[in-house]
């Protein structure tokens, strides 16, 4: 016997009422497991009863034990457990689990970029004050005349001849540096960043004859947002150094080393309970640098290629990662974690070693700049091959069984394509403006956009 029209039409209707029941729960799951995404039971990765430091039956599949009796194998009886899931996950939740990058503190990604920063913009203040000092000999006047650099940012200005032929001159300049690696979540590994750095430099120098002997004191702060592990990275150095340079009719040669010290302060996300973890370090810093530069000039064109060498090294003390205490009014869960017997809110702080890293770049480039009396545009144009500390991430605790981790990047090289157009107003006022950018360094960007003026009194 066939069904009636009325009960196929109910038939329809329970099916559509099921898979409707379904997609519901489907979605109530999906929205549970986003809004705990932070942990389990939304306490910290490192909660001192059940932290993923305390061993391998707080990473894999987690129980809550109501019961001191416990199996013969040293698990609780089916009467004698509370499986948290049907699939394994910790006390903490996958987030502490699958994160390498994320659980790892900045300056064990940054720290080698900022290096790197650091030192073109130290060496680069140098290297601007010595070429305006020997265009200001070239120019027979007590003023700065003009300067073709390729490292000159910002704004400067320089006196030449204060007092028994001491000079005194003054650097300022800004970068923004950006890690552009795709970042989808905390699970998956990334050390994208984004931020900015600004740094000065002061500095007396003495003319003997075609040398140039002088000192100078640096400073450079770098704010960046460590999108890697939800948090930030704020470091501080000061140095002081020596230079020296000495010119002939074709060639130059310019070269300096410094020292100094650094302040570092970062913070991230405990991927369990959300709140921030802090860290405050030291760290001793070294750089050193040669450049030679040829000058060509032909009519109201000049070439000037040049071979340069810059280094840094930076010794991070180690330190200390403190993990706030968890908060009873935030814990989540079946009521079996935490009761009034067992409730544990403290946490494990983690221990940061210490790390050193190093930035060394050789760079062969060429300056072109055309001499139309008191403006001369420019093009400069240079290839660097480079050794940078890369990022390391802590291994993660559990395996995601993904192929979607991303490897800390690890630059090589780079080309830099820029110009501009220098300018002399009188003997005594000289400046510049330039634009460019930073090219093919493996995830970065950097491009930049500055000027300059020089001031003789």
């Amino acid at each position: 016997m066939g069904l009636t029209f009325k009960e196929v039409s109910t038939m329809k209707l329970q099916r559509i009422f099921t898979v409707a029941l379904v997609a519901v729960m489907a979605l109530g799951l999906f929205g549970e497991n986003k809004a705990s995404a932070a942990g389990t039971y939304s306490i910290s990765c490192k909660n001192d009863a059940y932290g993923m430091q305390l061993g391998d039956d707080y990473t894999q599949i987690a129980y809550v034990y109501n019961s001191p009796n416990k199996g013969a194998n040293g698990t609780p009886t089916n009467a004698e457990q509370y499986l948290i899931q049907e699939f394994g996950q910790a006390y903490v939740g996958n987030d502490c689990l699958y994160a390498g990058a994320a659980d790892t503190n900045g300056t064990a990604v940054v720290a080698g970029d900022v290096a790197r920063v650091a030192v073109n913009a130290i060496v680069g203040a140098v290297s601007n004050r010595v070429d305006m000092a020997y265009a200001a000999q070239s120019s027979g006047a007590s003023a700065t005349g003009l300067s073709f650099t390729n490292q000159a940012d910002g704004i400067a200005m320089s006196a030449n001849g204060l007092v028994g032929g001491i000079s005194l001159w003054a650097d300022y300049g800004s970068t923004d540096m950006k890690n552009t690696q795709t970042f989808t979540g905390v699970r998956l590994d990334s050390n994208k960043y984004d931020g900015d750095t600004s740094s000065y430099s002061i500095g007396v120098d003495k003319s003997f004859g075609k040398a140039l002997v002088g000192i100078v004191v640096s400073g450079l702060s770098t704010d960046l947002k460590t999108t890697f592990n939800d948090g930030t990275y704020k470091q501080d150095i000061d140095t002081y150094g020596i230079y020296a340079a000495y010119r002939t009719s074709m060639l130059q040669i310019d070269l300096g080393m410094g020292q100094g010290d650094s302040t570092i302060n970062t913070t991230r996300r405990d991927l369990g309970n959300d709140k921030t973890i802090t860290g405050k370090t030291n760290a001793d810093v070294e750089y050193s640098n040669v450049r030679v530069v040829a000058n060509f000039a032909r009519g109201k064109f000049s070439l000037s290629p040049r071979l340069a060498y810059r280094t840094m090294s930076m010794d991070i003390d180690a330190f200390t990662d403190t993990r706030p205490s968890d908060d009873s009014s935030s814990v989540v869960g079946d009521g079996l974690l935490f009761s009034s017997s067992n409730a544990t809110l403290t946490t494990t702080d983690d221990s940061i070693a210490a790390r050193s890293v190093e930035s060394e770049t050789m760079e062969i480039g060429l300056n072109i700049a055309a001499n139309l009396g008191k403006v001369v545009p420019f093009l400069d144009l240079s290839y660097s091959s480079e050794d940078t500390t890369k990022a390391a991430y802590k291994t993660e605790a559990g395996t995601d069984g993904t192929a979607a981790d991303l490897a800390a990047s690890n630059a090589e090289n780079s080309y830099t394509i820029g110009g501009g157009v220098n300018f002399m107003l009188s003997n005594h006022l000289s400046g510049g403006i330039r634009a460019g950018s930073v090219n093919g360094r493996d995830d970065y960007e950097e491009n930049y956009m500055s000027g300059s003026i020089n001031l003789s009194f």
